[in-house]
Formats: structure tokens, C-alpha cells, sequence
């Protein structure tokens, strides 16, 4: 009996897993803006509270994250986001790919 209920809840849970997608996003940004000791952390920071999971910086000095499809954000807020941290919002490309 437990092993039943084992196996129907991992399956209830593996197949949930599967349902839900994913937005990637790449922040990028002219004249190495992200290399900023305290700005880009920051920005990273006010990403996660705005609902960003996952997020890093490359060596490239490109921001990663995701959010849920269905709460994902758009341009514009992510731009706002910058500005509102000190960046200059034209310096910045977006580049987002759903899986």
C-alpha cells in the first residue's frame, strides 16, 4: 500500500514538473555595465524579489535567469528595474528564450 501511494505521488509529481515552462533570460549590456561591483549586485538582487530564480553572472558579464511562463517579465519592467538601480536603460539587451 505505501509503496503504491509512493509511486502515484512521484508520478503526480514528475508529471507536474513536466507541465510547467520556463522563461530564460539573458541580460547583457554595453561598455561592460554589469562588471559594477555594487550596482549589478544590486540589480541581481532586485531581480530575485521580482520573482527571478536561478540567477548568476557569466564570465562574460551576462546576467541569467528564469522565471515561471506565467510569471514572466516583460522588457519593459526589466528596464525599469535598471534604471531604477542607476543604469542607463539604453545600455542594456534582453534576450529571452522559453523552454
Amino acid at each position: 500500500m505505501k509503496i503504491t501511494f509512493i509511486a502515484c505521488l512521484l508520478f503526480i509529481l514528475a508529471f507536474s514538473a513536466q507541465g510547467q515552462k520556463k522563461i530564460t533570460y539573458t541580460v547583457t549590456a554595453d561598455a561592460h555595465a554589469l562588471m559594477c561591483p555594487f550596482l549589478s549586485p544590486k540589480f541581481m538582487d532586485l531581480l530575485t524579489k521580482k520573482g527571478a530564480e536561478g540567477i548568476y553572472k557569466d564570465s562574460t558579464l551576462a546576467v541569467h535567469f528564469t522565471t515561471p511562463k506565467e510569471k514572466g517579465l516583460t522588457d519593459d519592467f526589466i528596464l525599469k528595474l535598471v534604471d531604477e538601480i542607476g543604469y542607463d536603460p539604453r545600455m542594456f539587451k534582453i534576450a529571452r528564450k522559453e523552454e
